[in-house]
C-alpha cells in the first residue's frame, strides 16, 4: 500500500496548477504545462498497464481536475489563441495549416477518450462499478499515448515556430489571454 500512496503523490504534484503569473511569458507555459501533461501521462501509462483500480480511486479528484479544467484550458489557449497567431504570422514554407489541422484532430480525440475516463472516473467517485475495466484501462492508455505523440509534436514544431514568428504584442496578448481565461474559470 505505501508503494500506491507514493505514486498517487507524484500524481498530485503533477496536477497542480501552475501559478498565474507564470503565462505572462506564455510561450514557456505552454512548455511547463506540456511537462505536467506528460507527467501525468507517464503516470496513467504506469498505472492502466498494472491495471490496478486503486490508485485511480485515489487519484479521481487530481485527475477530474486536470482532465476537465487544466487540460482544456490549455487546448484553449491552443485553439484559441496561439494557433490562430501562428496562421496569421507562419509563412507559407512552414507548413502550419496541415501542422494545426492534425493538431485539431489530435484534440477533438483526446476529447473523445476524455468523456469516457471522465465518466468512469465519475463512477469511481460515486463508488459505482465501472461498465468495463478493461475498456476503462485501454481509453487511459491510448489517452497517454496519443498525449505524449502529441506533446512530442506540438515541442518540436509549434514551439519553435511560435519562438521565430510570433512578435512581442503576440505574446504580450497571448500571455494577457491565458491569465484572463484562467481567472475566470478559477475567480479568486
Amino acid at each position: 500500500m505505501p508503494q500506491v500512496r507514493r505514486k498517487t503523490g507524484s500524481i498530485l504534484s503533477a496536477t497542480a496548477p501552475l501559478p498565474r503569473r507564470t503565462f505572462f511569458s506564455p510561450l514557456d507555459a505552454v512548455r511547463l504545462e506540456h511537462d505536467r501533461q506528460l507527467k501525468v501521462s507517464d503516470w496513467i501509462l504506469r498505472q492502466a498497464s498494472e491495471e490496478q483500480i486503486e490508485p485511480f480511486h485515489e487519484a479521481v479528484d487530481a485527475l477530474l481536475g486536470f482532465l476537465t479544467q487544466d487540460l482544456v484550458l490549455h487546448h484553449k489557449d491552443e485553439e484559441d489563441d496561439l494557433f490562430p497567431m501562428l496562421q496569421e504570422r507562419c509563412r507559407p514554407q512552414d507548413g502550419i495549416d496541415a501542422i494545426l489541422a492534425e493538431l485539431i484532430r489530435d484534440h477533438a480525440s483526446e476529447g473523445f477518450l476524455m468523456r469516457d475516463i471522465v465518466a468512469d472516473l465519475h463512477r469511481l467517485v460515486e463508488r459505482r462499478d465501472l461498465a468495463s475495466s478493461s475498456r476503462f484501462f485501454t481509453s487511459l492508455r491510448f489517452f497517454a499515448e496519443g498525449q505524449q505523440r502529441h506533446i512530442s509534436w506540438e515541442n518540436e514544431a509549434i514551439l519553435p515556430l511560435a519562438q521565430v514568428r510570433l512578435t512581442d504584442i503576440d505574446l504580450t496578448a497571448l500571455g494577457s489571454s491565458m491569465v484572463a481565461r484562467r481567472e475566470k474559470a478559477h475567480p479568486k
